[in-house]
């Protein structure tokens, strides 16, 4: 996976209570895949897999942060989506 590097204000790391430049990647990376879950680009698990836990601490992570859990497929078209990827890791 390719990377980038940012800069992150002393302060700020500070005042998350982070130590060090893997707090920052871990808090960063789990903040960005809630995002992503919640505005429904990715899915639970994928989501999870961004943020380097397993889906039951993440699935935790929302909840504590006040957000509801999206389960199965919104549309037809995701849901073919879903199968379809599914299917693939299935064949090998």
């Amino acid at each position: 996976m390719e990377a980038i590097d940012i800069k992150v204000p002393r302060d700020l790391i500070d005042l998350l209570g982070l130590e060090d430049a893997e707090g920052v990647e871990k808090h960063s990376r789990l903040l960005l895949a809630v995002e992503l879950y919640i505005d429904g680009k990715v899915s639970l698990g994928k989501a999870a897999e961004l943020a380097g836990i397993p889906c039951d601490e993440f699935t935790g992570v929302v909840k504590e942060r006040g957000h509801k859990l999206r389960i199965g497929p919104k549309t037809r078209a995701e849901a073919e989506k879903e199968y379809k990827a599914v299917k693939e890791r299935l064949a090998y």
